[in-house]
């Protein structure tokens, strides 16, 4: 088996796209922007997700029950597309009120915030 064959299968076990190790013929994505993004969605956050909850039951007992730790999104450089897209949609939604608008980009609500935006 070819080092580049290997390489392939290792990195589709860890659901790695193939492009982003470079490997000649591997182009099955439109660009590496999506495969990097694919890569992230698919396979590091939801990692992420796992441990950040096995860390959470672990350390619930000594915080409290309100703990949760979970993997900041808006921090990973190659979904700021999408993140940028959310703003967006959410920005134009006329039929939000303030407060639905940050609860659907990840903030907390505000007293006075049921209103609708202008």
């Amino acid at each position: 088996m070819p080092v580049t064959e290997s390489a392939r299968e290792i990195a589709l076990a860890f659901g790695v796209p193939p492009m982003l190790l470079a490997i000649p013929g591997d182009n099955t994505y439109a660009n590496y922007q999506e495969a990097n993004r694919a890569f992230w969605r698919q396979s590091v956050l939801p990692l992420a997700a796992r441990i950040a909850c096995a860390l959470t039951n672990w350390l619930a007992p000594a915080f409290g029950d309100g703990l949760v730790l979970a993997a900041d999104t808006d921090r990973v450089e190659a979904l700021a597309s999408d993140r940028a897209a959310l703003w967006e949609r959410v920005s134009n939604a006329t039929f939000l009120t303030v407060n639905e608008k940050r609860l659907a980009t990840g903030y907390g609500a505000v007293d006075g915030g049921d209103v609708f935006a202008r």
